[in-house]
């Protein structure tokens, strides 16, 4: 009798788990997401210095255009669902306005890869950014850069996380 009743609570327990992993996988199963940075770069002559919550930044202050500062503070980062076809619009502190459009994805040597298109405009003016078009992979981050803010450069990196 002791031998059933301690099946029976073991298959109970084992079903559930399953469920609570399938909840757990069902939750997980959602499309990617795209994480937006805004760095502010800036030149200092009193030394330089790296936000350490921008863990990937330190290797690339060595190339063009990160070399020609010396000081990255991170002003915002945000994460937002993407789905294709569906923009997403992010509201920059420069008040321009960033826009990105998951168009599709392919596979390249067994590799998600995803395309987007990126605007930034700004209301009543011609887009600082017109269209660049990207293709990316999960978690490979890539810049848009070159908008001036407070006596230094703004910074947009955007990743797609899967």
């Amino acid at each position: 009798m002791r031998r059933v009743l301690v099946a029976v609570l073991a298959a109970v327990l084992l079903a559930v788990l399953a469920g609570v992993g399938g909840i757990a996988l069902a939750a997980s199963t959602h499309g990617p997401s795209l994480e937006v940075s805004v760095i502010h770069a800036s030149q200092s002559d009193a030394g330089g210095s790296i936000d350490p919550r921008l863990k990937d930044l330190p290797q690339l202050t060595r190339d063009q255009p990160f070399v020609r500062y010396n000081v990255y503070k991170l002003l915002d980062r945000r994460s937002f669902p993407l789905d294709v076809g569906k923009a997403v619009t992010y509201g920059i502190v420069d008040g321009r306005t960033l826009q990105v459009t998951l168009a599709g994805t392919s596979v390249d040597k067994n590799e998600k890869r995803y395309q987007m298109g990126a605007q930034i405009g700004e209301p009543g003016k011609e887009a600082f950014l017109k269209s660049l078009q990207v293709t990316a992979s999960a978690n490979e981050p890539f810049f848009i850069g070159g908008q001036s803010y407070q006596g230094g450069t703004l910074f947009l990196e955007l990743v797609v996380r899967p």
